[in-house]
């Protein structure tokens, strides 16, 4: 009974050794098979990679088309035959070569720029586009293709804006989003040149104008770039606009002078000066206080006298603003002036005549009626 009982124990355990033994075995077997294939490396062969030397093109914009044999051993064929298809599978290129390329690993052909006209002679429209690459070999064929896109630039230019400013004061940038419904929806980043980027800002549409405003602290000069990602998976920065950035200091508030009383219909001139301590160019804005103002007015050299006159229609007291701008949109305070206009009188009356001929007098005559 225990003798039986001792030799089922050892079989036990001398499967479990020999189970040890065959999986430890296994395990060299598999190491050493691990080494082999470091020393012994699969060849993939020769294959070919056809690439551009862009992803997105400007309207009209060239494209250059590299075969490169990515593989491991010389690529061997003849051709190559170079094949665009647009976005309906329809050849709008087609070129071919007939020579015998040795191509070694990570050597290429540079195929000549195709300018993106069609086998007609015009130009392609917007969109998606295929480039094919075909090299014949002896007993093996390679063929490859690339993905590019065509998008309309003319319209995405730097952004508008101006190129001038002042510290502290703010200003509008736009752009115009390019006219390709295809490649909605638009998302942009305005970097505004002084370490402030705006995160992707969006969605917009196709040929969507888009502004911001934004004021820089320092003095310098700051590109503004911006950068578009569309729906093609394309993200391209558009071209920068300089602005160039002053410590500027508005004008002093203009003085006015003129007739501090008159008549209603009669036509008065008045004079109006600012000087600007920069000395850059100034422009006027007078509101005549009866509804009616001049808008800004200009341009005028600092310290130039503007003379404009005006029309008082109705009886009233009037009390003329005047303020002044500089080439940086930095405005004055208001300059004042007061102006009573009474009631009109008839000047048949030979009293009215007397009084009206002798200004001095008129003007004592007005502040009674």
């Amino acid at each position: 009974m225990y003798k039986r009982k001792y030799l089922l124990i050892g079989i036990v355990v001398i499967t479990i050794i020999m189970l040890t033994v065959s999986s430890l075995g296994s395990n060299f077997i598999d190491m050493e098979n691990a080494e082999k294939q470091v020393e012994n490396p699969v060849l993939i062969g020769a294959e070919l990679e056809v690439t551009t030397d862009k992803t997105t093109y400007y309207l009209g914009e060239s494209v250059t088309t590299f075969l490169t044999n990515v593989g491991d051993e010389i690529l061997s064929a003849g051709g190559p035959i170079v094949t665009i298809y647009n976005n309906d599978n329809e050849i709008v290129y087609q070129e071919a070569s007939y020579c015998w390329w040795q191509l070694d690993p990570g050597e290429y052909i540079t195929w000549l720029p195709w300018d993106q006209t069609n086998q007609q002679g015009n130009q392609v429209p917007v969109g998606e586009y295929i480039v094919e690459g075909f090299l014949s070999g002896g007993g093996e064929n390679f063929i490859d293709s690339a993905i590019f896109f065509i998008i309309d630039y003319n319209s995405s230019g730097p952004p508008s804006g101006p190129t001038e400013g002042a510290v502290g004061v703010e200003y509008t940038f736009c752009i115009k989003l390019p006219d390709n419904p295809e490649c909605e929806p638009y998302y942009l980043i305005w970097d505004w040149g002084d370490g402030i980027i705006s995160e992707w800002l969006g969605p917009y549409v196709a040929g969507e104008i888009i502004c911001e405003t934004y004021s820089w602290n320092e003095p310098g000069d700051y590109e503004i770039h911006v950068k578009i990602r569309d729906g093609c998976n394309n993200e391209y920065w558009l071209d920068p606009l300089i602005i160039h950035i002053v410590v500027n200091n508005p004008p002093n508030t203009p003085t006015i002078k003129g007739l501090t009383s008159g008549k209603v219909g009669a036509s008065y001139d008045y004079t109006i000066v600012a000087e600007d301590s920069d000395n850059t160019y100034i422009w006027y804005y007078i509101d005549w206080d009866d509804g009616s103002n001049t808008g800004w007015v200009g341009i005028y050299i600092s310290g130039q006298e503007m003379i404009i006159s005006h029309i008082f229609n109705e009886q009233g007291t009037y009390i003329i603003k005047a303020k002044a701008k500089d080439i940086y949109a930095a405005e004055s305070n208001w300059g004042t002036i007061q102006v009573k206009i009474p009631r009109n009188f008839s000047m048949d009356n030979p009293i009215l005549r007397f009084f009206e001929d002798r200004p001095f007098l008129y003007k004592i005559f007005q502040l009674f009626f």
